[in-house]
């Protein structure tokens, strides 16, 4: 795979006056064996010949253009590269100094390329003291480990791993040439304190390089030595009484335990009996479970828990080579309390009232701005029918005094009906409970008029007689009444007491019309 290096400048060199110039880049080119090798060389201006030299070599640019090598052409592109040429497939001879050198008019203009032919390196080396397929390293101490690549060409690159885990950060890299050309040994050393949760891993040297389609790797497991871990006091809730109850204690230690035993009595202080693992005593059994890497679980039967049982406080004692530890047990048939809830079961609680609290906050809100299905049903406006009623009554004003007069025409006719509907005796009745001074007098007048003798008597009128109100007959006596006039009036208030039903209509409609929209989304 040719891997080159990008141009990034192109250098002006030989410069002879403002006639001739050297078009060349000098930057390092880096080729893998059986690639094509790309050499660039171009003039600005009038040249006579060019050739290219090496350590070993001359060719001259008509020898290369005519054939006369076959592993060995004329590029694709000749414009501003007139002396360039192209290697069919590198090797590692064409390794070195490639100088351009193009013969103007009484001088000539030189250029010079290192090509780096690569090399691939060889297989990496873990440098472990210790013998057999682990490395074995403390949790309290830092361990140095090293990988080397003897040669490569150019120098290789190296990367640490435990696990899926990059660690080169803890890791330092030394390139030294090491005696043949451009070849290179690196060392990289890491220096890291392991944790005992990283026990079992496998810790990798990763090499890179430009002829690696994959990297190559040197792996060794780890072994993290520690003394058993130590913990909290562990507590067991809900137990049941007479029930056979497990317990159930996990622990880490590497090596392994020397020595494992369960011990109870009235205290931590005072713990009188003991019970080796494996083992059984009176209703007491016990036994320990390997789960790799340096896990255990210890485990305690109970047959027939009792409250002496519960009375009790119990520990593990776990010993390596390393040290001891001691792992205090309760025993409880109380109910578990709050804070001894789980991380994962606390952090759901808290989601959940999260959750219900922002339903809320989002349905207030959707109420408060009468969104969707939390609309309140539409009541009733009371203000509805006063606003319809100043629109009349404005209206009205804008129609002017005719129609002002013909409405107190209709509601004079309205009067004078009901005033022949009634009965004779409730007239007089109406007459006599009127204003009475203006109503007497113009009875009075009347009754001068037809006869003087009634003037004298009691005021009452005639068999068959019917008096109208005189402000009615003012009225009609006065106005100019049209009944055009009264059917526009009728019409207009038509109009108003429909578009007033109409609004109505649509108030108690619409909590149907949201009901329905909700249903059917």
């Amino acid at each position: 795979m040719l891997k080159i290096v990008a141009f990034t400048t192109v250098l002006l060199i030989g410069v002879r006056g403002s006639d001739v110039a050297l078009l060349f880049d000098s930057e390092e080119v880096i080729v893998n064996p059986g690639d094509p090798l790309n050499l660039d060389c171009g003039v600005q201006g009038e040249f006579r010949s060019c050739v290219w030299e090496t350590a070993s070599a001359t060719y001259q640019i008509e020898d290369v253009y005519s054939n006369l090598y076959s592993w060995m052409g004329k590029p694709p592109v000749e414009e501003n590269n007139q002396c360039g040429i192209i290697i069919n497939s590198a090797n590692i001879e064409h390794h070195g100094i490639w100088t351009c050198k193009v013969y103007v008019r009484g001088n000539s203009l030189v250029g010079k390329k290192k090509v780096v032919v690569t090399i691939k390196p060889t297989t990496p080396v873990l440098e472990i003291e210790q013998s057999g397929g682990t490395l074995e390293v403390s949790n309290d101490e830092e361990t140095e480990v090293k990988c080397s690549v003897a040669g490569a060409r150019p120098a290789a690159d190296i990367r640490w791993y435990l696990g899926d885990k990059d660690i080169t950060v803890f890791a330092a890299a030394d390139q030294t040439p090491n005696g043949e050309e451009d070849m290179h040994k690196t060392v990289s050393t890491l220096s890291r304190t392991f944790e005992p949760s990283e026990n079992g891993r496998l810790l990798t040297c990763t090499v890179m390089h430009q002829t690696l389609v994959v990297p190559d790797n040197a792996s060794i497991p780890i072994s993290v030595i520690f003394k058993p871990i130590e913990k909290p006091l562990s507590t067991y809730y809900q137990i049941v009484p007479g029930s056979d109850y497990e317990v159930r204690l996990n622990f880490s230690a590497n090596p392994s335990p020397t020595t494992t035993e369960w011990r109870y009595g009235e205290g931590f202080q005072n713990l009188a009996t003991s019970i080796p693992v494996p083992g059984a005593t009176d209703r007491y059994t016990t036994s320990v479970e390997e789960l790799g890497d340096g896990h255990y679980t210890a485990k305690l039967h109970i047959s027939g828990f009792t409250d002496a049982d519960a009375n009790q406080r119990y520990v593990l004692f776990v010993e390596n080579r390393l040290g001891a530890t001691q792992y205090q047990v309760k025993l409880s048939m109380d109910e578990a309390p709050l804070d001894a809830l789980s991380g994962g079961a606390v952090a759901g609680i808290v989601i959940v009232i999260l959750i219900v609290v922002v339903a809320v906050v989002a349905a207030g809100y959707a109420r408060y701005r009468q969104m969707f299905c939390f609309a309140p049903a539409a009541a009733a406006d009371p203000e509805e029918g006063k606003d319809i009623k100043e629109e009349h009554s404005d209206t009205e004003s804008a129609r002017g005094p005719n129609t002002t007069r013909a409405a107190n025409i209709k509601n004079s006719i309205g009067k004078l009906t009901q005033v022949f509907k009634k009965p004779k005796k409730d007239q007089e009745t109406k007459l006599e409970e009127g204003d009475g001074s203006e109503d007497k007098k113009y009875v009075k007048e009347e009754t001068k008029k037809d006869s003087p003798k009634k003037e004298q008597g009691d005021e009452k009128e005639l068999p068959g007689q019917t008096q109208i109100p005189p402000d009615t007959l003012q009225i009609y006596a006065n106005s100019e009444f049209k009944v055009p006039e009264v059917q526009k009036q009728q019409t207009e208030e038509k109009k108003h007491t429909e578009i007033k039903a109409s609004r109505q209509t649509m108030n108690k409609n619409l909590p149907s019309r949201r009901m329905r929209w909700c249903t059917q989304n």
